[in-house]
Order: structure tokens, then sequence, then C-alpha cells
């Protein structure tokens, strides 16, 4: 149902671009998949990450939706992990190339910005209650990494060189702080709902 509920309102048009994106992955050369194409991948389902952990708020629904049983061991990581699916599935062409190349180094720091992504966007969805903070923050992180190939900021591992496994620890651990703060956060508006 998280699920269904993330793809509401995706034009037919929104999933020829995706396909489009990760099929193009698996057909250009690895340097380009890596950068331009998974930029763009990672970039194209802002909007489905930007309303996680905030849609309760959103649509007003925090009474109902926090009323259920076990929400933090159900709904929470049901939402997280189609945040992560949807990372997997968007960079998934890159992810195959990295493993038949058998750069595991790459293929570890890919991981780790698949999981960052939607776990960051989860963070600030609890704790703002809205979609803005991740929107304006994910694009300026997403343009100076990314897109400018900054190393260290470069979430998706391409421009950070001899450096990809540590970034990829970084990313990482900043994971694990915001998947705990986006716990602590959900735990807090259920006691208050």
């Amino acid at each position: 149902m998280e699920l269904r509920l993330a793809l509401t309102g995706c034009r037919w048009s929104w999933y020829a671009v995706a396909g489009a994106l990760v099929v193009a992955q698996g057909a250009a050369p690895l340097e380009i998949s890596r950068g331009l194409l998974l930029t763009g991948a990672w970039i194209w389902p802002v909007l489905l990450w930007s309303v996680m952990g905030a849609r309760e708020a959103l649509y007003a629904t925090e009474q109902l939706i926090f009323s259920g049983p076990r929400l933090l061991a159900r709904q929470l990581p049901a939402g997280w992990l189609v945040g992560v699916l949807i990372a997997v599935v968007m960079g998934g062409g890159v992810a195959v190339r990295l493993l038949l190349a058998a750069n595991y180094t790459a293929l570890f720091a890919w991981l780790a910005g698949a999981l960052f992504v939607p776990t960051l966007a989860l963070a600030l969805g609890i704790w703002t209650h809205t979609r803005r903070p991740f929107e304006a923050l994910f694009t300026g992180l997403w343009y100076i990494g990314p897109l400018n190939h900054i190393p260290g900021f470069d979430f998706t591992g391409g421009a950070n060189g001899s450096h990809t496994g540590e970034y990829g620890c970084l990313y990482l651990a900043l994971t694990a702080a915001l998947l705990t703060l986006a716990l602590l956060g959900r735990r807090r508006q259920l006691r208050c709902a």
C-alpha cells in the first residue's frame, strides 16, 4: 500500500522517462551511467520522496494513521523501504553494471547513496511536516555533488575517486543517524497524537 500511495498521481509520461533513464544506464558507457544518467535518475523521483514522513501532515490524516496498531514497527519501515525501492530501481542499471564490472567499492557507495536519499526525505518529512525542506536541501546537494562532481558531496559515489569507499561509509553513517532521528521523531508524534 505504501508503494501505491507513493506512486499515486504519476502519469504514464513519468514512468516513460523513468524507464528510459534505467534502460540508458544499462546501454551507455559505465562512466556516463554513473555520472549524468544516475544523476538524472535520482533527481527524477524527488517529488515522490519529498512526501515521505510528511504525507500524514500534508493530508491531515495524522489522527487516523497514528491511531493504528504498531505504527513504528510496520508503517514507518514500509514507507522507508518504498523510498529505498524507488532509489534502487531508478539506479538499478548502474548497480547491475557495477556488479558485472566487479567494482564492489563503487557498488557499496551506490548502495549507501540509495539508502541515504530516501532516509533524508523521511527524517526531514517527519521533523518538518512538509516537503519543502527536503526538496530544497536535496536539490542543492544534488547540484553540488553529483551534478558538479564535488568529492564528498557526491552521494552517488561517481566523483569520489580513490575515496569512494570512505565517502560511502560516511553516507551510510549519515543514513543510520537520519533513520534514528526519523524513528525518534515519529515516536514523538505518536505521543502527541
